[in-house]
């Protein structure tokens, strides 16, 4: 197999401003810079090899990484993969627009032209966003019946998901005013026009090579599919199993998106178990090899998925609320998985919600007078902001962050700039940050950004 030399100087340029809006704006799963995310929340679940392939991810790659005869990958923020056949190539996932000009130079020793086939495993511009560079006249664009609907809706949100985003991938949405990062962004970003559009499964052959892009929605989405080499027994995932392999699946973004469901997932992790791939090669970092040991992580990935799902219903057929059940449920040691990407407790509330909807049975929530509203009121009541920031103080030392991030909110809504409420908010803040263990990727960029707020206005 080819490698690249990661002490090579040569760097994949950094992405610019048209880069940045771009970026990750509606990118599913990826840090910002793999390189420099070692020491973040993704080098914590490191068992040696993850933390090489973060240190080393993308900077210096001067060859193809030939993952099999055949088979190649262009790393960057998102990957482009690519079948060669004696009658082209295909082309799995293309990365991020900006990335699709070195991806091409990157891949020309062992493909030319244009790509007979490139597929989309979903929407987000990590995976689409790249793949316009190899269309030609007669280039195949395949992607699920659900991806036009993902991608309308996407853009159509630029203006909602740019500003969430710039909290979870700071490097990669550049500080520019709205009225031109929006327009910017809409008038560059590639709109791809799928010729082919799958339902749950589509069987083509090329050059000998024998495709099957097999619908697997769940984890990243409706209209999330796989790509199946089915004689050499390769499985391309896009992000079904998200950036690492096993890990929790990120049954809710918390910087948006619709829900992803939790029984078809199973059913999706139901059928890769079926296939037995003995490869499987995601569209972020390095591929995954082992029969066995693919068989055991996709196992315990569907395990966990039925745990907390069977669980959560029981527990709303007890008449738990939403929040014992996100404090409750835990997965048994033999079912543990990483929390990288998605956390246990927002899968429960997850699929609390994707059951029931947002409606609580709290009747204020069925009106348009949010709690805040009253929250100066309860401080005047109280004798003002210095009671409830004392309180607040006091539930930190207690150990209880949380309830003093209720009560230092409420104290703030009456006074912004009161200090004794925000050195109590910077304080349960802290506390989390430490409780979190820079684990989960969005929990401690958005704590982070948190921080750094309440940080600044004390400051000022």
């Amino acid at each position: 197999m080819t490698h690249w030399n990661p002490d090579s100087t040569r760097t994949i340029p950094r992405l610019a401003v048209a880069a940045g809006l771009f970026g990750l704006a509606f990118a599913g799963c990826g840090f910002d810079d793999p390189a420099g995310s070692s020491k973040g929340p993704a080098g914590a679940l490191a068992d040696g090899r993850l933390t090489r392939e973060l240190e080393t991810f993308w900077h210096g790659q001067m060859a193809p990484h030939e993952v099999a005869p055949g088979i190649y990958q262009a790393h960057g923020v998102g990957n482009t993969n690519l079948v060669v056949t004696k009658e082209g190539f295909v082309v799995i996932d293309g990365g991020l627009p900006t990335s699709a000009e070195d991806h091409r130079k990157l891949l020309s020793p062992v493909a030319s032209g244009d790509a007979r086939y490139v597929i989309a495993t979903h929407a987000h511009a990590d995976h689409a966003g790249g793949l316009s560079a190899w269309i030609g006249e007669d280039t195949i664009v395949v992607a699920h019946r659900e991806f036009p609907e993902s991608q309308r809706y996407l853009t159509s949100l630029v203006p909602f998901f740019m500003p969430r985003n710039k909290i979870y991938y700071p490097e990669s949405v550049p500080d520019l005013p709205e009225v031109i990062a929006v327009p910017l962004f809409r008038q560059f970003y590639p709109h791809l026009e799928p010729t082919l559009l799958v339902d749950d499964t589509h069987r083509f052959e090329l050059g000998g090579e024998r495709f099957e892009v097999i619908h697997t929605p769940g984890a990243e989405g409706a209209d999330s599919i796989s790509v199946w080499l089915p004689d050499r027994k390769i499985l391309f995932t896009g992000d079904f199993f998200g950036p690492i392999f096993p890990m929790w699946p990120n049954l809710y973004s918390i910087r948006g998106e619709k829900t992803r469901f939790a029984l078809p997932y199973i059913e999706s992790l139901n059928r890769v178990l079926d296939l037995a791939p003995e490869i499987i090669v995601p569209s972020h970092f390095l591929p995954v090899e082992g029969r066995e040991k693919i068989r055991e992580g996709v196992t315990r990935t569907r395990d966990a998925v039925q745990y907390v799902h069977d669980a959560t219903v029981e527990g709303m057929n007890k008449g738990r609320d939403v929040y014992t059940l996100m404090k409750e449920i835990r997965l048994p040691p033999e079912l543990e998985l990483s929390e990288a990407h998605g956390k246990v407790s927002w899968g429960v509330r997850a699929i609390w919600e994707g059951y029931a909807g947002w409606f609580h049975h709290e009747t204020p929530q069925l009106y348009a007078v949010p709690p805040q509203r009253i929250w100066p009121d309860v401080v005047a009541l109280a004798g003002g902001p210095a009671a409830i920031a004392q309180l607040a103080s006091e539930r930190v030392a207690a150990g209880r962050p949380v309830e003093a991030l209720h009560l230092s909110a409420m104290a703030l809504a009456a006074d912004p700039a009161h200090v004794p409420s925000l050195k109590a908010r910077l304080a349960a803040l802290e506390v989390l940050q430490q409780r979190s263990g820079g684990i989960n990727h969005s929990e401690t960029m958005w704590l982070k950004r948190q921080v750094e707020e309440t940080q600044r206005i004390l400051k000022d």
